[in-house]
């Protein structure tokens, strides 16, 4: 098992991943301390993943993601870059219609944070909701007001 860390600059933040036999089993915007330097190829990458222009390089290693967990996690990820949906219907769409609570759960304890687009998530009272990486719901609002920008070419 290797940590890299990545400066992924704004309104990423700094991003450590965790890779074994080649798959990536956790991104993290916590600090680890023995994370080497990502390489310089993945910056790119990351925002290539979040526009939805090609996958990120490494596959996910899901095998210890509860099944619903993994289905909203799948649900996240159909999530075009720009847009958001709520709980419900993330919820809906990973084929438990009526539990937000518990898709707000999965996203909660998303482990791969930024390639599953968990910001991309809001609440159907309105806002943007918590969000557990970096600065919290500053950093979700950053994450979204980039992407919309990149999409729809708004400042």
């Amino acid at each position: 098992m290797a940590w890299y860390r990545l400066a992924a600059g704004e309104p990423f933040g700094d991003i450590s991943f965790c890779v074994e036999d080649g798959k990536l089993v956790e991104a993290t915007t916590a600090e680890v301390a023995e994370a080497e330097p990502a390489p310089a190829a993945w910056h790119q990458a990351l925002r290539d993943h979040l526009q939805g222009v090609r996958p990120f390089p490494l596959e996910m290693d899901l095998s210890a993601v509860p099944p619903f967990h993994r289905a909203v996690m799948q649900a996240a990820m159909e999530i075009p870059c720009g847009e958001t949906r709520t709980y419900g219907q993330l919820a809906a769409r990973a084929g438990r219609p009526g539990a937000a609570r518990a898709a707000g759960s999965a996203m909660a304890r998303n482990p791969f944070v930024l390639l599953v687009p968990c910001h991309r998530v809001v609440p159907a009272s309105g806002g943007i909701g918590n969000y557990g990486a970096g600065e919290g719901s500053r950093m979700k609002a950053r994450l979204l007001a980039w992407e919309k920008e990149v999409t729809l070419g708004v400042d």
